[in-house]
């Protein structure tokens, strides 16, 4: 089991990595937009459980990565980039 600071270390890569999203993955590389968006997805997962400083944060959260999501899937990339960008600049790694 990851801890706290590891899993937002984790996170907080995913999110710069999804700066990429949806189409700007190196062809040579191994991350992929839909290895990366399930990496996003399964990390929020583990560490929605362990904040206990933040809980009230969590719905705040929800709701950029699920902004972002669906930004990304209409094909709106802008709008799904400036998502991760307000995401990762709202300090995710200091998350408790």
């Amino acid at each position: 089991m990851d801890s706290l600071t590891e899993l937002l270390k984790d996170f907080a890569g995913a999110l710069a990595s999804a700066t990429d999203a949806p189409d700007g993955y190196p062809e040579w590389g191994y991350v992929t937009y839909e290895s990366n968006m399930r990496d996003l997805k399964q990390l929020w997962a583990e560490i929605r459980p362990k904040l206990k400083r933040d809980v009230e944060r969590v719905e705040d959260i929800n709701g950029m990565l699920q902004e972002m999501f669906d930004a990304f899937e209409s094909g709106d990339r802008d709008r799904g980039r400036a998502s991760v960008w307000a995401l990762y600049n709202s300090d995710v790694k200091r998350l408790r």
